[in-house]
C-alpha cells in the first residue's frame, strides 16, 4: 500500500507542478497582452491542479478537458465550482478561430483575462490549503 500511495502522491506532484508552471506563464502573458493565451493556460492550470487532487485521491485521472465535471467529481466547494464553470469554454475559445465571430485574440481583453488568472490563483490556494503543496 506505500508503494500505491508513493507512486498516486508522484503522479499529483507532476500535474501539481505543471499547473504551477502554467499559472506563471499565465501570468506573464498579462503583462505582454497575450490575454488570449492567459485565459488558455489559466484554463490548463485549474485542469492539472483538479487531475492532481483526483491522483492524490488514488483515481483515475480522466482524459477531459470539462473543468466543471471534475471540480464535481473532487466535490469542491459549490461556490468555487461556480468560479470554475467560467474557465471551461476557454479551453476552445481561447484557441479556435471558428467556435464564435471573434478571432480569440480579439475575444479577450486585460480585464476578462486577469479574471481568469484570478480564478486559477483561487484554485491553486484551495488545492494548497486542502490537499498541501507538494
Amino acid at each position: 500500500m506505500l508503494k500505491w500511495l508513493r507512486m498516486n502522491r508522484e503522479i499529483a506532484r507532476k500535474w501539481y507542478k505543471q499547473a504551477v508552471h502554467d499559472l506563471e506563464m499565465a501570468a506573464k502573458n498579462l503583462q505582454i497582452g497575450g490575454y488570449d493565451v492567459a485565459a488558455f493556460l489559466s484554463h490548463q492550470a485549474v485542469e492539472k491542479l483538479l487531475k492532481a487532487g483526483l491522483a492524490l485521491q488514488g483515481r483515475e485521472i480522466p482524459r477531459s478537458h470539462y473543468l466543471d465535471e471534475l471540480a464535481h467529481e473532487l466535490e469542491l466547494p459549490k461556490e468555487l465550482r461556480e468560479e470554475i464553470l467560467d474557465l471551461t469554454p476557454d479551453y476552445t475559445l481561447s484557441r479556435y478561430p471558428d467556435v464564435t465571430d471573434l478571432i480569440p485574440y480579439e475575444h479577450y481583453d486585460q480585464q476578462i483575462a486577469k479574471e481568469k488568472v484570478a480564478t486559477a490563483r483561487k484554485v491553486l490556494e484551495y488545492f494548497e490549503t486542502t490537499w498541501e503543496k507538494l
